[in-house]
């Protein structure tokens, strides 16, 4: 409901960026939706109305059609002739050169262009060739240009390979594992049509889908996601003292083997071949996968080069533009919008597991985000709950903003709290409050008991922790700067009321993430293999150590609770169960876990004789910053 500011404002239009992506404006000054991606909010102004007389306008109609050589009754109705639609098809503005920019494009519009004399016949016919053009040219610039290539017999040519299907209920068991952990997240698939030709595979003897090499490639990956989202169990072995026992602690241990899956995984390379001049969607959601698994693998610089090829293949598709889907059903509109938001997301999350430039930018999108409207309901069946998505990419977007805006951070911590550190934590409180309510639980310790509904739980869960650690990725520089006042024997320029209150937000943070992740294991909802969930627990596992050292050295620094110890070594513990499991990012956290506790000792040291000992082996700002520059290789910014 408006408010009522926002009704007497209205002049009866939306905001020019709600227009132009076509969403929802809520018509206030600015607008939520401006608001929220922190872009300028202007509304059109309404033209003051005119009365023209009825004789004045066919007055007019005769002038032009007489100067133009035209019998007034060959104009239309509305007064407007042909001649004038021409006139307007040709002062249409140009699809941007820098986007399109190939000579088809360029001659297709030449085209278009009206000749300064035609006779009436010829006129009509030339209008209507053009207006078929016209249609034509917006056909040519949504997507790829046609051009004649050289064909290679590389690209027809596939090599032989065999691989190995699971029995049917296995096959249906880890589809709906994936489905659990990974289903609401993104847009993967159209999931009604994906389970349909999972089935035809098994009912039929060569189907269609046996012989689909880029199919068969999905649904191994597919397959491989699902088997290793739990990793390896614990090896336990019983003693000749019947004392069970484990070789998988500290430094002895062994060298991880890959985890379940990984034999549907390399099969699936072996079938992915992707043809680079007439690439498809299914492509592109074969890539997404093939990007996704390799995050379980660690393999992050591989990640990235996937999810490089599939922003290229989105660019390819045109699927940023909306116009591109205009003679689509509304499901397959859908489905190509989802896929870009999928592939933005996977792109963004790829760059700064490397630290390195992402490839989608949000700055030419014209794209909704994903709805269900218009869809039937046997469509709605193709898709996850829309809001999940939607959700994801907001906070992704504020994510990538908020990364610029910490890369000015300066020396000067009142300045930095009110100047970026504040804006952004408000950006964020309002997405947060502006969640569905079926989304808004208040996930702060533990998940909601939706019994049938795990798909549900996990999605909130990963959404929480994503913002969780926004926050803490916001907020760290600060906690940075506190240690190096320590050492230095210097005072921040902040009010501690405003140092507090940072801190605490951070603090509570890492608590809740920490919390979540452990009620997740315990309802065995855990992907001990996922390279997301080892990121959210070491980046609170970090804070909440530092801070309990921080206030053993300055008291009342952060509001520390009687079980953040306890808290600490539950949330160690999990690290550890995904050690064991095979996580090779949990093995090294691990390790620089042991380093952030080394020098949480070295904090709480009150400035004696030691402390100097300790500083003068320690190079601390050198230490934090290759700590964190190993950490930020696992952050969300």
């Amino acid at each position: 409901m408006l408010s009522k500011r926002a009704k007497r404002e209205y002049r009866g239009n939306s905001c020019h960026r709600c227009h132009h992506q076509k969403i929802k404006c809520s018509r206030e000054r600015p607008c939520r939706s401006c608001t929220l991606a922190n872009r300028p909010c202007t509304y059109a102004v309404r033209d003051r109305q005119v009365t023209v007389s009825e004789g004045y306008l066919k007055s007019l109609e005769g002038a032009v059609a007489e100067s133009r050589n035209i019998d007034p009754g060959h104009a239309t109705q509305d007064g407007v002739g042909r001649d004038a639609d021409m006139t307007t098809l040709a002062r249409r503005p140009l699809d941007p050169l820098v986007e399109n920019s190939t000579v088809e494009l360029f001659l297709s519009k030449l085209k278009q262009t009206p000749k300064l004399k035609l006779s009436p016949k010829t006129l009509v016919a030339q209008t209507e060739s053009t207006a078929s053009c016209d249609v034509d040219v917006k056909r040519e610039s949504a997507k790829s240009q046609i051009y004649e290539y050289f064909a290679l017999n590389y690209d027809t040519s596939h090599a032989k390979c065999t691989f190995k299907l699971p029995p049917y209920p296995y096959a249906i068991h880890l589809l709906e594992q994936f489905i659990i952990y990974n289903g609401y997240d993104w847009h993967w698939f159209r999931i009604r049509t994906f389970r349909r030709r999972l089935d035809n595979i098994y009912a039929t003897i060569n189907s269609a889908e046996s012989k689909d090499r880029i199919w068969l490639c999905q649904l191994l990956v597919v397959f491989a996601l699902g088997s290793c989202v739990r990793g390896q169990e614990p090896q336990i072995s019983l003693g000749l003292d019947g004392q069970a026992s484990q070789d998988l602690e500290g430094d002895s241990l062994p060298a991880c083997s890959p985890p379940p899956g990984m034999e549907f995984f390399e099969q699936a390379l072996a079938l992915l071949k992707v043809p680079y001049e007439e690439c498809s969607l299914v492509h592109l959601e074969t890539v997404n996968l093939v990007a996704f698994c390799s995050f379980f693998l660690n393999r992050q610089k591989t990640a990235y080069m996937y999810s490089g090829l599939s922003a290229r293949m989105c660019n390819m598709l045109q699927l940023h533009k909306a116009s591109s889907s205009l003679d689509c059903s509304p499901a397959e509109r859908e489905h190509r919008k989802r896929v870009w938001w999928s592939t933005f997301c996977i792109d963004r999350m790829a760059s700064t597991q490397t630290g390195l430039l992402p490839a989608l930018q949000t700055v030419q999108v014209d794209l909704e985000y994903p709805t269900q409207k218009g869809l039937t309901p046997d469509d709605l069946e193709e898709f996850s709950d829309p809001d999940f998505l939607t959700a994801r990419v907001q906070l992704t977007i504020i994510q990538s903003d908020a990364a610029n805006d910490v890369c000015h951070l300066g020396q000067d911590d009142a300045k930095d709290i009110d100047a970026i550190l504040r804006p952004v934590l408000r950006r964020l409180d309002t997405w947060k409050a502006d969640l569905p309510e079926h989304m808004a639980l208040g996930i702060e310790d533990r998940l909601p008991e939706l019994i049938g509904q795990l798909p549900l739980m996990r999605s909130l869960a990963n959404l929480y922790l994503r913002f969780n650690q926004c926050v803490i990725v916001l907020l760290r520089p600060l906690l940075l700067r506190q240690i190096a006042c320590i050492f230095s024997k210097e005072e921040s320029n902040a009010s501690q009321n405003d140092l507090v209150y940072m801190n605490d937000t951070c603090l509570r943070s890492a608590r809740s993430s920490l919390r979540i992740l452990i009620d997740v294991r315990s309802r065995g909802l855990l992907a001990r293999l996922g390279i997301m969930e080892n990121m959210h627990l070491f980046s609170s596992l970090m804070v909440l150590c530092l801070a309990m050292s921080i206030n053993t050295r300055h008291p009342d620094s952060f509001q520390q609770r009687p079980d953040d110890a306890l808290l600490y070594e539950s949330g160690k513990d999990v690290l550890h169960d995904m050690t064991r499991a095979g996580s090779l990012a949990a093995r090294g956290h691990e390790k620089m876990l042991y380093d952030v506790e080394a020098l949480g000792k070295c904090i709480e040291i009150d400035g004696t004789a030691g402390s100097d000992i300790v500083a003068e082996q320690w190079d601390i700002d050198e230490w934090m910053t290759q700590l964190l520059d190993g950490e930020n290789a696992s952050d969300v910014f």
